[in-house]
């Protein structure tokens, strides 16, 4: 008997019975042609049925042209979607998993990275996030939307699915009508409350015509908007009270934020280090005033944490779509007992959101096969030789490295020159807000190695004369980089460090007034002034970039910016450092060039940037028959690249066949 057994519990929503309370929430895979669902977007919900999911809620898919959100949304409204969903259900319904689509238009919201459309809503109110001004709608286009919506969920049920998600959440299209900041029409669909809530009274009552009673019909909204005068959750409970008295709405998928804003947008999908589960009082008072079944997500990452969701009664279903995306087994694991091998999201929000807002298929900087399900399995089941190898240097590269050898059958020696596993996370989790990331990184890799048959050598500070008694097929460097140090004058000043020694080498005297710089735009810079104007320093952040947190995910950058001004640190993009003199510090404009001087400092901490560490590389590139580099000790860039490298290199060790790919 599992110890979970309210979250595996089955129950009933609609007309559709679910296995348990495990819920994949709508989210964008990009995995989308003309508006059709591809095989590889099957494969990565197959993928997350066969690991136990209750319930799928497919990406977005626009009721109507000018309801897509960007180029790659899923046309609903369009017949030759039919097929691409019937071969969808039926691969997850042999798991026992259902299947719903999200209903969207996302009104004045579109943010396509190719011919943007014209913008749809109540009233020319514009996005002030995208800066787009939409056209009132005329009662005639009102229409035809209402009428998308219901044809959508026709075709829906055509295609095999169980059931439909109306999306009213962050700002989009029904929640526009619904607003009193974005409505302003003057005839049948303004003004009053009841007369905003018509749109959506009248898309419920149309879809239910088109699909009759056999069939699951809910709705997806923000509790609250999380942004200035955005919806509340007392607005949240008064509308929900108004839809469930005058039509059937068979379950509200709770959820928060607003697209339109930026401080609002962050709750699309929150970022370490937001609080778990933290709308599950508001999932609480939604499931009290409608009376119908309520879901819930947004960090909600541990089937423990479900759980006690479930039993106190917080929400009937709970969103665990991350927690899916980073380990699809997470369920079936949980179920039982296995919860040691189960992976954990590091909300770093990198390659899974993150990908999307920039035009790629899904990703997880956990878990590289996610989204390239086809294209793993592929080079998984490709003829092979067992291999020993080498792999020097256990940061996130190495380890993914290693992990993937052991599975892949290699005998696998781990090499670190330091006492312990991680690599640069040791730093990252002295960081105020990316600790939670670095820790949950640090576990899900040390109980990896723990579970497997790699060899782990700590200590051992591998030099050339170390591998010919070793004597391996192939090596793997992931030995990392360093902080790179500027050639300029004064650089040697006692008073200047870099992030890492600020916050490995505590206790150092920093003085009143800081000055940190920052070259790439990404998080240490940023979290170094967090930590120190914390503590009460006075700091300066000067970067290189066009904007602070240039580099960083928008929604963690928009935590990030939100900090850095509470604790009044002054932001000064656009310079970069080019002399220190005694007490002065020159800077430089990087379009005017004109220099200024500040003084009155008492510490420099640098973050430009990071040189690989290829010195050994070097030295013992034809010490074995396949010598690789990855991660940071190819070139310094992110987690992602080190953990996919580290991922996609051993697939390509040992094939009897060849395989074009990134072969070094």
């Amino acid at each position: 008997m599992t110890q979970f057994k309210h979250l595996f519990s089955p129950t009933i929503i609609g007309r559709t019975k679910l296995k348990n309370r495990i819920l994949s929430t709508a989210h964008q895979t990009n995995h989308v042609i003309d508006g059709i669902p591809t095989p590889d977007m099957t494969a990565y919900h197959v993928e997350r049925a066969k690991g136990g999911a209750g319930l799928i809620i497919l990406e977005a898919a626009a009721v109507h042209p000018s309801g897509k959100l960007t180029t790659n949304t899923i046309a609903g409204y369009d017949e030759n979607v039919v097929p691409a969903y019937l071969e969808l259900a039926n691969e997850v319904h042999q798991y026992g998993t259902k299947v719903f689509s999200q209903l969207f238009h996302g009104g004045r919201e579109v943010v396509s990275s190719d011919y943007r459309n014209a913008a749809w809503a109540p009233s020319a109110v514009p996005s002030l996030r995208f800066s787009t001004m939409p056209k009132a709608m005329s009662i005639e286009e009102i229409k035809e939307v209402i009428e998308g919506f219901a044809v959508s969920a026709k075709l829906a049920k055509e295609g095999g699915l169980d059931g439909v998600e109306i999306c009213c959440s962050h700002g989009y299209l029904p929640a526009q009508f619904w607003s009193e900041q974005t409505n302003f029409r003057t005839d049948e669909y303004g003004g009053s409350f009841e007369n905003r809530m018509r749109f959506i009274v009248e898309v419920i009552e149309q879809i239910w015509q088109k699909v009759g009673e056999d069939f699951t019909v809910g709705i997806r909204m923000s509790s609250d908007e999380m942004t200035m005068d955005g919806t509340t959750i007392k607005d949240a409970v008064k509308i929900v009270e108004y839809l469930v008295e005058r039509v059937r709405v068979d379950f509200i998928d709770v959820t928060a934020g607003d697209s339109s804003t930026f401080a609002g947008s962050t709750h699309i999908v929150p970022p370490s280090p937001i609080k778990h589960g933290y709308l599950t009082p508001q999932s609480f008072k939604i499931r009290m005033a409608g009376a119908v079944p309520v879901f819930v997500g947004s960090r909600i990452v541990d089937p423990a944490e479900a759980e006690q969701i479930v039993a106190t009664g917080k929400a009937d279903v709970v969103g665990m779509t991350r927690a899916l995306i980073v380990d699809p087994e997470m369920p079936n694991k949980a179920y039982s007992g296995n919860l040691q091998l189960i992976d954990a999201c590091i909300g770093c929000l990198q390659a899974c959101i993150g990908h999307y807002h920039k035009g790629l298929t899904i990703g997880c900087v956990q878990n590289p096969s996610a989204g390239k399900e086809v294209q793993v399995t592929a080079l998984k089941k490709t003829a092979r030789e067992k291999k020993k190898v080498l792999v020097i240097g256990a940061g996130p590269a190495g380890m993914q490295a290693a992990v993937t050898l052991d599975e892949l059958g290699h005998d696998v020696i781990l090499a670190d020159k330091t006492d312990k596993v991680g690599g640069l996370l040791h730093t990252l989790r002295q960081a105020p807000m990316r600790q939670e990331l670095a820790e949950s990184m640090l576990d899900n890799y040390t109980r990896k190695l723990s579970n497997s048959h790699v060899k782990l050598e700590l200590g051992f500070d591998v030099q050339p004369a170390d591998i010919i008694p070793i004597s391996p097929d192939a090596i793997i460097c992931a030995n990392g980089s360093r902080p790179f140090i500027p050639n300029i004058p004064g650089i040697n000043n006692s008073r200047v460090m870099t992030v890492d020694e600020l916050f490995n080498k505590r206790g150092k005297d920093i003085g009143k007034r800081v000055l940190v710089f920052d070259f790439a735009g990404d998080w240490p810079a940023i979290e170094a002034s967090i930590d120190l104007a914390g503590k009460g320093h006075i700091v300066l952040l000067i970067s290189a970039r066009l904007h602070i947190g240039e580099e960083v995910h928008q929604y963690l950058r928009n935590e990030y910016l939100k900090k850095l001004y509470q604790l009044n640190v002054k932001m000064k993009p656009h310079y970069d450092l080019e002399e220190i003199n005694d007490d002065q510090v020159v800077i430089r404009n990087l379009f005017s060039y004109e220099k200024e001087m500040i003084e009155n400092w008492d510490t420099i901490v640098l973050s430009l940037g990071r040189v690989p560490n290829s010195e050994l590389y070097e030295q013992i590139k034809h010490l074995a028959p396949q010598v690789w580099q990855i991660g940071d000790c190819l070139a310094p860039r992110t987690l992602e690249e080190a953990t996919y490298e580290g991922f996609m290199t051993p697939l390509h060790l040992g094939v009897k066949q060849k395989i074009t790919g990134n072969e070094r």
